[in-house]
Formats: structure tokens, C-alpha cells, sequence
């Protein structure tokens, strides 16, 4: 009997030791390169190991693979190059790939790597294993790649495997899948995404991207925050998210020679208002979610729209997707609302982020439309992912989905107007007490005066026989201090956010992982990939508007102004099977 207790008692302990704990939040820091590129901080190599060599990466949602730089990399100018011969741990691959993303391209052999990710800390979160591209040539065209920026972070997810890079990848070369071989018992990976605004805006040219004007020293700004494993519940409304199921077997709609975007969501239309003008469409969308991408991308009839209600605009040959789209030149003063429906949410930006100065005074929208009217998707990028909070959920098993949420603005002007507001409060409150404090301690005096008084008549009283003793009329008042009523204000628990856990390296990385210890709980590394979309640009076709409003067309099926939209997508499976996030769930 004791034998089997022992037994029962080992085995529950071990089970207890090797259960999944969910990891706590990382935040890893965004920062700009001198050209306008959000950034993340790259380790490559194993600590301990060999020479760890320091990247600065630019990040991708599009392809889920990362790429670097390599030793002898044709136009990767200006660059730190990634030198294999200081990882011994490193492992070169059969075969060879070639990546369009964008209007770029790039292409090289492959490798398996270890790779770290720089925390807001300043420590290393470590993801291994990792299938990564040693780009030996790049296109001279719309290329990520030079500048400061030595290669891509692919957040993209692999779900659906691919040879379309010329090697057969699928989930398991993805930063999601390798973290699940580390931590299978974990249920989901999640991170939020809390963006800056782009500077970057249309420009002229094809080699570099355009700065607005005004703009200080961008090398080493912030470019915002990635909330890594979990989301930041404090920056974003719970009770107002809205989820959308990430679309799979879509054949064509997006740039070419581009592959299908791995965060492609369906969207529930569009509207704009520019002055007393509205124009829109309320037919659903495929959307691609990606900040490697600076402003805000619409198939060119669509652009049309909305440029052709803002009185003085002019398209113009510009663009930060070269080849590929057009810009509209503003008046400076346009006034102008975009709005996003999402479920049952709708998310609008104004002039403030989608007109942007130019050095010689004249305005341009970031707005921009697709040369190639075969183009029918759209992309929303970092300046418009700067208005909201996004979630990216990828399920161990089961599809990703994509959350949308308003912001939580903390800003310091609200502290301190909350510092004056309660200085002023406290003030008050303070004459006041002083005040009682005063009335308490005169009554006080006034009424030991009057019992004293009282008492001395009494004892007067006493001497005559007839006369009954002195009564306080009314002097029983018993002081009820009162029960607050106020009642108890229940303290709300945090509600748990169920993600993956911090990645466990007792799993060999490569032939000899010699990962030197538990670094901070960070999930894999994302995969990029670079720009290329070479097709020729076609102009853009005449509008026939369907209807006129305020003298402005509307698209077929147009917008249908305070019309609910339909929900999209469903709440992801919960991790470790608890309820992580708030608001509404949307179905597909």
C-alpha cells in the first residue's frame, strides 16, 4: 500500500513540475531606422557560443520567414552583414529561395539558426531553431534592405504550407511552430501589436522611402511596442473587440509575384467624409494587416473615391510601394474622415494622420491605390495600426484570428490634469475639514460651559425639597456616527490572458544546441521576407460611378451609412482554457 501511495504522490509531483505555465507579458521595443522602417532588435547565435552578431531587423505579417543580410550580399548597402563562420551552431540547408514582398525582392540559400530578441529590459529573449534566409542578392527597387536594416522578422504564421518560395516551408519553420515544439502544452501564442504613426510617406523615388517634412532624426526613435505572449489589457478596451478569422485558399487579389498574405482578414467595408461628402462601400473586404507597410493601400477604383471628393486634389506619381501605386497631392485643409468597419466596431482616422506636409508646402494623402486593377486586396499599415490595438492569436491548432480594439490613451496631459483635479479636490476637502474641525471644537467649548453650568444649578437646587432635581432638556443626543454608507467597491481580478509559455530550451536546437541557460520568457522569432512586386504599372481606369451623393459616386453595393455590419470572425480557442479577453466575439 505504501509502495502504491509513494507511487501515486511521485507521479502527481512530476506531473505538477512538468505542467504549462503560462508566461508573463514582454515587451519588446520598436524603434525606426534612419530611413523610417519600424525595427526590432536580432541576436543571432547561441549565447556562450561562437560570436552573438547584433541586427537590427525590419518586420513583416505577410511571410512568416526570417532573412538576413549575408557575407557578400549584392545591394545590401550600408548594412551589418551576417556572418555565418561566427555560429558554430549554425547549419546550412538544401535549396534556395526567392521572396517578392512588396515591390522587392530577394533570394539566397538557407540555414537553421538561434536567434534572440531584444526586451524592453534590455535582456535577450531567446527563440531557437530557427529557418532562416541568407539573402545573397536583392532587388535594387523598393529593397528593406540597406540603410541600417539587415534583414526581416517574418510574423508571418506557415499555417498553410507553401513552396512558393522555392522550398517547401510550413508551420514548422514558422516562430509560432518551433515554440510549440518547445512548449507543447501550450494552447496559443499572442501578442498586441501598439504602434507609433509611419513617417514615412509617398515619395518619387524607388530606392529610398520619403520622410515627412519636419520630421527630427528618426534612427532610434520609437516606433511603439510589441506586447509579446500576451497582450497589454491596460492599452486597449476589453469590451470592445472585435475578432476576424484569418482568410486561407485565396488564389489572387494581391500584388504580384507575391504570395498570399498570412494576415488576411475579412473586413466589413469602408466610408469617408470629407466635408459635408460622403462616399464608401459596405461590401465586405480582404484586408492584409502588415506595419512593414507605411500608410493605407485601396484597389485604385476605390481610391478614387475618395480623392475625387476632396475639392483641389491631384494624383501624382508618387508612392511607397514603387511601381505598384499612386498618390493624390491634398490641399492642405482638406478635412477628412476614414472609417474602418470591423464586426460591429468602427474605427475612423482623420486629416491629423492622413494628410502629411510636404517641403515645399503642399500636402499629400497617405491613401494610396493600386496601379494594377487586378489588384483587389487591401493593406493597412502601420499609420492606420497606429489608431487601434491589434491582437494576433495563432492557435496551436485551429486557425488565427486577429482582434481589433480603441485604444486606452494614458497620456501625461491627462495625468496631470488629473494631478490638478485632484490637487483642487484635496484642497477643498481640506478647508472643509478645517472648517468642522473649528465648529467641532467652539460647540465643544460651548457645551462644557453649558454643563458646568447646568451642574452649578443642580447643586443649588438640591437645598430646597420642593424642588425637583435639574433636567438637560434635550440633552441626550447620541452622536450616531453613521454607518458609512458609501458600501464596499469589489476589487475586479485581472483577468487571465491565456498564451503560450515562455519557450523551455531543454529541446535540442540544432545538431548541438548549447543554449546557455533559461533566457526571459520570449516566443520564437518571427520570419521576413523582402519586397518585390516587379509587374508594370497600369494606370488607373475611369470611375463609372452607380450613384451620386453631394455630387460624389458611390461604388455598387455602396455604403451603407449607420447599417450594422455583420460580425466576422470567432473568439479564438482560450489558452489553457480560460477566458483571456473581453468584448464580443464576431462570426464568420
Amino acid at each position: 500500500m505504501f509502495t502504491k501511495t509513494a507511487l501515486l504522490v511521485s507521479l502527481c509531483l512530476s506531473s505538477a513540475c512538468t505542467a504549462f505555465t503560462p508566461p508573463q507579458r514582454i515587451n519588446m521595443p520598436v524603434v525606426l531606422s534612419n530611413g523610417g522602417r519600424p525595427l526590432l532588435g536580432i541576436g543571432m547565435g547561441t549565447q556562450g557560443v561562437g560570436t552573438m552578431q547584433p541586427f537590427n531587423f525590419t518586420l513583416t505579417t505577410s511571410i512568416g520567414y526570417t532573412s538576413v543580410a549575408n557575407q557578400g550580399c549584392k545591394d545590401c548597402n550600408n548594412t551589418p552583414l551576417y556572418d555565418m563562420s561566427l555560429s558554430p551552431d549554425a547549419r546550412t540547408l538544401s535549396g534556395q529561395s526567392a521572396i517578392t514582398l512588396g515591390a522587392g525582392s530577394f533570394g539566397g540559400g538557407l540555414m537553421k539558426e538561434n536567434c534572440t530578441m531584444k526586451q524592453a529590459s534590455g535582456n535577450p529573449w531567446s527563440y531557437t531553431n530557427q529557418t532562416v534566409i541568407l539573402m545573397s542578392n536583392t532587388s535594387t527597387t523598393a529593397t528593406p534592405f540597406g540603410y541600417g536594416v539587415s534583414g526581416l522578422v517574418g510574423l508571418g504564421t506557415l499555417k498553410t504550407p507553401t513552396n512558393a518560395t522555392g522550398f517547401n516551408a510550413n508551420f514548422g519553420d514558422s516562430i509560432y511552430g518551433q515554440y510549440y515544439i518547445r512548449n507543447p502544452d501550450a494552447v496559443n501564442f499572442t501578442f498586441g501589436m501598439l504602434l507609433d504613426p509611419s513617417p514615412v510617406i509617398p515619395g518619387n523615388s524607388s530606392t529610398q522611402l520619403r520622410i515627412a517634412a519636419g520630421t527630427p532624426s528618426l534612427e532610434g526613435s520609437s516606433g511603439g511596442t510589441i506586447h509579446w505572449l500576451q497582450p497589454d489589457s491596460s492599452s486597449y478596451d476589453q469590451n470592445s473587440l472585435s475578432w476576424c478569422n484569418v482568410q486561407g485558399g485565396i488564389t489572387g487579389g494581391y500584388l504580384s509575384n507575391n504570395q498570399q498574405p498570412d494576415w488576411t482578414v475579412q473586413l466589413n467595408g469602408w466610408a469617408a467624409t470629407i466635408g459635408n461628402n460622403h462616399v464608401g462601400n459596405g461590401a465586405t473586404l480582404l484586408a492584409n494587416i502588415d506595419p512593414f507597410y507605411s500608410g493605407i493601400y485601396l484597389p485604385g477604383s476605390q481610391a478614387l473615391l475618395i480623392h475625387d471628393a476632396i475639392s483641389g486634389a491631384q494624383q501624382v506619381q508618387m508612392s511607397t510601394i514603387p511601381g505598384e501605386t499612386v498618390a493624390w497631392e491634398v490641399p492642405c485643409d482638406t478635412s477628412i474622415q476614414f472609417t474602418v468597419s470591423v464586426g460591429s466596431q468602427q474605427f475612423t482616422v482623420d486629416q491629423s494622420l492622413l494628410v502629411q506636409k510636404l517641403s515645399d508646402n503642399t500636402c499629400i494623402s497617405i491613401i494610396e491605390g493600386f496601379t494594377d486593377s487586378s489588384v483587389t486586396q487591401y493593406i493597412f499599415g502601420q499609420s492606420w495600426i497606429s489608431s487601434l490595438y491589434v491582437i494576433f492569436n495563432i492557435p496551436q491548432n485551429g486557425n488565427p484570428s486577429v482582434a481589433f480594439a480603441p485604444r486606452v490613451v494614458s497620456s501625461s496631459s491627462s495625468r496631470d490634469v488629473g494631478a490638478i483635479v485632484g490637487g483642487v479636490v484635496g484642497g477643498v476637502a481640506g478647508v472643509v475639514a478645517l472648517g468642522l474641525l473649528g465648529f467641532y471644537l467652539v460647540r465643544r467649548n460651548r457645551d462644557n460651559s453649558f454643563f458646568r453650568r447646568a451642574a452649578a444649578l443642580e447643586e443649588e437646587h438640591k437645598a430646597a425639597s420642593t424642588v425637583e432635581p435639574f433636567t438637560i432638556a434635550g440633552g441626550n443626543g447620541s452622536s450616531g456616527g453613521g454607518g458609512g454608507g458609501g458600501g464596499h467597491r469589489p476589487t475586479l481580478p485581472a483577468a487571465p490572458y491565456g498564451s503560450p509559455g515562455s519557450p523551455g530550451f531543454d529541446q535540442p536546437l540544432l545538431d548541438a544546441d548549447t543554449d546557455a541557460g533559461p533566457l526571459p520568457h520570449l516566443p520564437p522569432s518571427y520570419e521576413e521576407a523582402s519586397e518585390n512586386g516587379s509587374s508594370a504599372a497600369s494606370p488607373l481606369g475611369p470611375h463609372a460611378p452607380n450613384r451620386v451623393v453631394s455630387g460624389y459616386p458611390f461604388e455598387k453595393g455602396g455604403y451603407r451609412r449607420e447599417t450594422a455590419m455583420p460580425t466576422l470572425g470567432s473568439l479564438p480557442p482560450s489558452p489553457n482554457n480560460r477566458s483571456t479577453f473581453g468584448g464580443s466575439s464576431s462570426s464568420a
